[in-house]
């Protein structure tokens, strides 16, 4: 039995749609791969703007406490210090550094939360056996 010209044609057709059928399939489970990436970094983007926003409450609350009577000092005895002001992004771009990414914007809150281990002096100069919770900007 020979095959046709007009079969091997049709046969060579089929297999052609096949590869490339399983070649598209491939690219889209590969597309989707790259899709989660973009989902992740958005994500991340939002909880950055949140975390900025929350980060800034906390420093007007800080300054408002103080505007309000309270000393600095006093605050921090309570385990309340002001988030340290960030550095400004286009200053740094201008100096030909990096831009800001997600590793730059742990020190604001981090470093204004009471650590894990620090006892905050009591008014009168003497450490207190008993503490305050703690409370944590994070």
């Amino acid at each position: 039995m020979t095959i046709t010209p007009a079969a091997h044609k049709k046969a060579i057709e089929t297999a052609r749609k096949n590869a490339e059928a399983l070649a598209q399939k491939a690219i889209e489970t590969r597309v989707a791969l790259v899709g989660a990436i973009g989902e992740a970094v958005e994500e991340l983007a939002a909880l950055d703007s949140a975390r900025e926003a929350a980060v800034d409450a906390i420093r007007m609350a800080h300054e408002n406490a103080i505007e309000g009577g309270w000393t600095a000092k006093e605050l921090a005895a309570m385990g309340y210090t002001a988030p340290k002001k960030r550095k400004n992004a286009s200053s740094k771009a201008a100096r030909g550094g990096a831009s800001k990414d997600a590793t730059e914007t742990t020190d604001v809150a981090d470093t204004a939360a009471p650590q894990e281990g620090d006892q905050p002096p009591s008014t009168d100069g003497q450490v207190s056996s008993e503490r305050e919770p703690e409370h944590s900007y994070s």
